[in-house]
């Protein structure tokens, strides 16, 4: 089962894409600080966190930079209101996986699907 961590000051912005992830049988948790999500980092075996770019406590950049040091295999998606060009200029070499609008829809979550399943598939995790 794909663990996922929410991090976001507001809640409410990952509702669309909650309903997704139940439907597929995901788990997720939210927490509102950068520091709570290091923390259940080295709590719980996390597979993607899915975080704001503007957190109270750290940018989440940082957050970013801060997984991959302590797990380089946790997959990153950011959001951000970065055109693409600029998102790819800020992001370029930490891996993050793709860029969620600030408010993701269903239609986020499905791509960001997609792309999970593509990767398991070419890491031989699943079979077709």
């Amino acid at each position: 089962m794909t663990y996922i961590l929410l991090v976001s000051r507001e809640k409410d912005v990952f509702k669309a894409v909650e309903s997704v992830f139940t439907e597929n049988k995901m788990s997720f948790e939210w927490t509102g600080t950068a520091q709570d999500a290091v923390e259940l980092l080295a709590e719980k075996n996390i597979d993607l966190v899915i975080t704001d770019e503007t957190l109270p406590d750290m940018a989440g950049r940082k957050l970013v930079e801060t997984i991959i040091v302590k797990n380089p295999m946790i997959d990153c998606v950011v959001l951000s209101a970065l055109t693409h060009d600029k998102f790819h200029e800020a992001y370029e070499g930490l891996g993050v996986l793709m860029q969620f609008p600030l408010e993701p829809d269903k239609t986020s979550a499905l791509k960001l699907l997609d792309h999970m399943n593509r990767i398991a598939l070419i890491s031989g995790r699943i079979s077709e």
